[in-house]
């Protein structure tokens, strides 16, 4: 073999060597892209998740608010987010804001990115977080809760009122046209449970446990006689075993395992609590009226904490994500 072959040989192979060691390198600079990509996705998911552990849901006379939870000693709340029905353009034309003069729940749902609404001034709506757009409306008599369902269903607590003391079930791609309801006296709560696939609902002194039936129905299929009168506010504790609810005389747990109720341990208790809500951190967020139904404060129990709301008649708080 002479020079000139020997010669020709290395030069393909340090070629070679050279087309590896680039391609490599773009391997390697495409994996680094992907990974800081992916990095900088899960940071930033994180900590909007981290932020919205501490977020609460607040709504009273046509406003819901979402403000920050941790605030140290400072009662001043840090309003993040805020709707009102009485806003220009917050409600879709024909939708009287008045319906929304005395808002007494408020929920997140898909992520936080949209709101559930109710009003005892006659009605409930799904609002849009980011551009604040009711995409779901229906008059629904003294509301007093409001819950999704599976297949894009609604379902309203409608209290004490001429047309009310009953559950009514809605589609939410159908505003305003009932499909299905079901007399309960006082309806106050309803609480969705996916892990049972059922729907719990709260009335003036029972707890009842719902099917959702294909036919667009709700079928009862339990009830149980609850600890005293006057039912207000139902929600799930974490963990999705057992609910909180209460009622004149305080709060509760009911454990759906063995259906019985017991006091919740480490909470301040109290009458006529008008809502109740724990995190996975097992921080309490609560109210309880100062003045007839209303309250000017958000109390915190686990650690203790208080926000002060000296302009809006509050009525429920709840964490955005519980």
């Amino acid at each position: 073999m002479n020079q000139q072959m020997l010669f020709g040989k290395a030069q393909n192979k340090k070629s070679n060597c050279i087309g590896l060691s680039i391609a490599n390198l773009l391997v390697f600079l495409f994996g680094l892209l992907c990974f800081t990509v992916f990095s900088s996705y899960s940071n930033t998911k994180n900590g909007q998740a981290k932020q919205n552990e501490n977020l609460v849901l607040v709504c009273g006379d046509s406003k819901v608010l979402i403000v920050a939870s941790d605030k140290g000693n400072n009662p001043a709340p840090q309003i993040i987010w805020s709707w009102d029905a009485h806003s220009a353009n917050a409600l879709p034309s024909g939708i009287s804001p008045q319906k929304f003069n005395t808002i007494d729940d408020c929920k997140a749902i898909n992520k936080g990115s949209q709101i559930l609404v109710s009003s005892s001034s006659g009605a409930v709506a799904l609002v849009n977080r980011e551009d604040k757009k009711v995409i779901f409306y229906a008059a629904v008599p003294n509301a007093h809760s409001i819950e999704k369902l599976p297949g894009n269903k609604i379902v309203a607590a409608a209290s004490t009122a001429d047309k009310g003391n009953r559950l009514m079930l809605f589609d939410l791609e159908r505003s305003d046209q009932l499909l299905f309801s079901d007399s309960l006296y006082s309806a106050h709560g309803v609480v969705w449970d996916k892990n049972r696939n059922s729907l719990f609902a709260l009335g003036y002194d029972v707890l009842r446990e719902y099917k959702m039936k294909q036919n667009d129905t709700l079928t009862l299929i339990n009830e149980w006689k609850i600890p005293g009168t006057g039912g207000h506010d139902l929600q799930m504790a974490p963990g999705g075993e057992t609910l909180f609810l209460t009622e004149h005389t305080g709060a509760w747990i009911f454990d759906m395992a063995n259906e019985q109720f017991r006091k919740i341990d480490n909470f301040p208790d109290a009458e006529n609590i008008k809502s109740i809500n724990q995190n996975q951190n097992g921080r309490f967020v609560y109210t309880v009226p100062e003045e007839s139904w209303w309250t000017f404060h958000v109390s915190f129990s686990n650690p203790e904490g208080i926000l002060a709301f000296p302009d809006i008649h509050v009525y429920k708080a709840r964490w955005l994500n519980p």
